[in-house]
């Protein structure tokens, strides 16, 4: 899939394009009109290429649509200015605003697609797979329309230059029943996996009907959640991420990888059978995303920006299990690395024995807004060698970038463990915690390392042990923040872990451009 970023042919732009060599001198270019463009099922494929192509931008997954809600949960460490940093996030903060405009510029690409699709000719089949990765891609944005902005405009039809852009929001119960729509309409055209329907093995990285159907489990308990209420959902969202297990275990795709790490490694996690879908990323110009230089240690590499700017809270590392492979020093998080000066680094708990100290880092309280970021000077032997108390991730590595932009890791949006969890977390608000839902959460435990989930657990305790798992699972990967708010403890555990947050924050603000240029739209969230 990563591939596809290379390939996207400039007439997809659909604008002209103008260029001025010198004053009042003007080159004209050939503008290629969509109405012109789509004629047969390959044109079609290259427009729904171009709509992946408008995930990985400035708007969304190269920044800053995971820097939004990067310090919005109680699981990482980070400066201040970063994700809202320790106030929370603000009116006019260009990385919560910004995402707003990307994913509806996304959902007006699908739409397009969507359009044309009813007229081109050729193969039936494979227009019929192309619609079902628009409507996946339109039902993921509005799912990520409403988890962050709440009641928002539903747009199913391509833009017409003669027709009203004034949209009212639609409720935010309307706008996740819009991604169910999408997300069930994807489930019916989209092969089964790469080897079925119109997908081959060049086309790992697309969305499969597993994918669907997982981010609609996932629609489905924001659904039943705190946001709007409506428990009878949670069984709807079992019932879907069951499809997805049975699927697993009939076909052996989706499956979660023997390795918890492996889903991480840029050169394998599109071959993933336990990925079932990650915005695709070039090492390409602006075609990767900054993750790796957020989270890596700092100075680790130059390409790709390397600042150290995110770690693991410590209270949230003592929080694990002991030998959780998921925070296995070495494979999950750094133990030692050199800077690009040639300097020795190591985490504390990994110093190498018979190191005495020289000099202790500068260290701040751990969440005043990014305090605590220096480091202590050892001796070992001739060498000086230095350690750090912060717990970096290897989630996100791409040592080979040339540029913070050109990273090859792809940003996670769903896999097969999320499912699993979400299943357990399901069946046990349905039915309490049955057989379904402990080989769910166990076999997500398994992997780490872990023993099963003691037997005979209360709908309460099983409850918590759920979070727990999917807070440890899934840390770093954007998703905590929306669990909080759908379980409706988002503001109490931010307050608990010294991250105050106010009701108004449970909502980003809407982007200045819409209510500037939708005379149905007025006013932003509240508090903003």
């Amino acid at each position: 899939m990563k591939k596809l970023l290379y390939i996207f042919p400039l007439l997809l732009a659909l604008m002209s394009v103008v260029s001025c060599r010198k004053a009042l001198e003007e080159d004209v270019y050939d503008f290629k009109d969509p109405e012109n463009f789509y004629r047969t099922d390959a044109d079609l494929l290259q427009g729904i290429n171009g709509v992946y192509k408008n995930l990985m931008t400035w708007d969304l997954y190269i920044s800053p649509a995971w820097n939004a809600v990067l310090g919005e949960d109680d699981d990482l460490l980070l400066e201040n200015w970063m994700g809202g940093g320790y106030a929370g996030n603000q009116n006019g903060q260009w990385y919560i605003q910004r995402p707003w405009n990307g994913f509806y510029y996304v959902v007006q690409r699908a739409n397009l697609v969507l359009k044309y699709a009813a007229s081109v000719t050729g193969d039936t089949a494979m227009i019929n797979r192309i619609k079902g990765e628009a409507y996946f891609l339109r039902g993921f944005c509005y799912a990520e329309i409403g988890m962050r902005f709440g009641a928002a405009p539903i747009r199913t039809e391509a833009y017409d230059p003669t027709q009203t852009k004034d949209i009212a929001r639609s409720p935010l119960e309307d706008v996740y029943k819009q991604a169910v729509v999408d997300l069930k309409t994807a489930a019916g055209l989209l092969p089964a996996n790469f080897s079925s329907g119109k997908y081959t093995e060049a086309d790992r990285g697309r969305p499969t009907k597993a994918a669907a159907l997982g981010l609609l489990a996932r629609v489905y308990l924001h659904l039943a959640g705190s946001e709007v209420k409506q428990a009878a959902y949670f069984k709807e969202a079992a019932d879907a991420a069951k499809a997805v297990k049975d699927m697993g275990d009939a076909t052996g795709f989706p499956a979660l990888e023997t390795n918890y790490m492996t889903v991480f490694d840029q050169a394998t996690q599109d071959r993933s059978k336990e990925m079932l879908f990650s915005v695709p990323a070039t090492n390409a110009p602006n075609q990767g995303p900054e993750l790796p230089g957020y989270f890596s240690p700092s100075g680790l590499y130059a390409g790709g920006g390397s600042n150290g700017f995110v770690s693991l809270r410590t209270d949230f590392v003592k929080t694990f299990e002991a030998n959780d492979r998921r925070v296995a020093f070495g494979t999950a998080l750094w133990d030692s690395w050199k800077d690009l000066s040639g300097n020795e680094l190591y985490h504390l708990r990994t110093l190498p024995a018979g190191s005495t100290l020289v000099s202790e880092g500068s260290w701040g309280a751990e969440y005043d807004g990014g305090g605590g970021y220096g480091q202590n000077t050892y001796r070992l032997g001739a060498k000086t060698i230095y350690a750090t108390p912060r717990y970096y991730s290897k989630k996100y590595v791409d040592a080979g970038a040339q540029a913070k932009d050109e990273n090859g890791n792809n940003p996670v949006i769903i896999r097969y463990a999320d499912v699993l969890l979400m299943l357990a977390e399901a069946r046990n608000e349905v039915t309490g915690p049955d057989a379904d839902a402990y080989a769910a959460v166990n076999a997500v435990r398994q992997r780490a390392g872990l023993a099963p989930l003691p037997a005979g657990l209360s709908q309460t305790d099983f409850r918590t042990a759920v979070r727990v798992e999917r807070r440890h699972e899934l840390y770093g990967e954007f998703r905590r923040r929306f669990d909080l708010v759908r379980w409706g403890t988002w503001i109490s555990v931010m307050n608990a872990a010294g991250r105050p947050r106010l009701p108004y924050q449970l909502l980003y603000p809407l982007s200045q451009e819409e209510i500037a240029g939708n005379k149905l739209i007025t006013t932003n969230n509240p508090g903003y």
